[in-house]
């Protein structure tokens, strides 16, 4: 099996490979890696070390099949202090996620700021523990850490977790501290449950990242609560950081169902 989530085939393509499994399905993708790999194109379109990726939001427009790739990236607002731009990944034609993120210049050195932004203390040690130990186990679950520090991954609840990736995002490549807290980030909704995931699971279709500074590309923290209720809807809200402090925000919205 390969070390990475990804192969590049060619300049735009993709092949998936089996890591890329998602916690429901042997066959579909988690989230996490598609999504990193859009913001890989984004970081890497006519890049310009004065800019600074500063938002992405993707929306996840179905089940991401375990098959190869299409990524396009394209300027939806260009700017020289600001501009917009969206990525898409496709599959055979049909597209699978859709991302657009906020590039921003970086702020002058002596640009005031308010405050430490202190993160949680950083552990001593961090080790895995069990993390939906009722879902597909061999695919993203088997390289992705995920260390609680409150909660857990079979409990309800909200809960605190450092998670990090243990291989490459594309093959022979080290992932960028954006690409790796998106890898991380998405799997929020699954730090924090809401409901038991086997009567009423809960999956999310969006994921929207915020972070005011660029991250490590290390551990990063999940301080995520997922709230809901009958007849309305699902929302995963958590607070982000890095050892380095508090790097910024993930909102999810899940669909809630009951199961069968």
């Amino acid at each position: 099996m390969s070390g990475a989530f990804y192969q590049q085939m060619d300049h735009g393509r993709f092949e998936s490979t089996a890591l890329t499994a998602g916690p429901w399905s042997a066959e579909s993708q988690h989230a996490g890696p598609p999504s990193a790999l859009l913001v890989r194109a984004m970081e890497r379109f006519e890049a310009d070390a004065t800019l600074r990726l500063a938002r992405i939001s993707v929306d996840v427009l179905g089940p991401v099949p375990i098959a190869p790739l299409d990524i396009e990236v394209r300027t939806v607002r260009p700017g020289r202090s600001v501009e917009l731009l969206e990525a898409s990944a496709s599959v055979a034609g049909r597209p699978a996620l859709v991302a657009r993120g906020w590039r921003m210049r970086r702020t002058p050195d002596d640009f005031p700021t308010v405050g430490t932004h202190d993160g949680p203390p950083v552990p001593a040690t961090r080790e895995r523990g069990p993390m939906m130990s009722f879902a597909h186990a061999d695919g993203y679950l088997s390289v992705v850490d995920f260390s609680f520090v409150s909660g857990g991954g079979d409990e309800l609840g909200p809960a605190q977790a450092w998670g990090r990736a243990r291989v490459d995002l594309v093959e022979g490549e080290r992932m960028t501290g954006w690409q790796h807290t998106v890898v991380v980030a998405d799997s929020a909704s699954g730090v924090s449950l809401a409901s038991d995931p086997l009567s009423h699971p809960a999956v999310n279709c969006d994921l929207v990242v915020s972070l005011h500074r660029d991250p490590e590309p290390g551990w990063v923290q999940l301080d995520s609560e997922t709230v809901g209720g009958p007849g309305q809807g699902v929302l995963t809200d958590t607070l982000i950081s890095d050892d380095r402090g508090r790097l910024g925000r993930c909102v999810q919205n899940l669909y809630g169902r009951r199961a069968g």
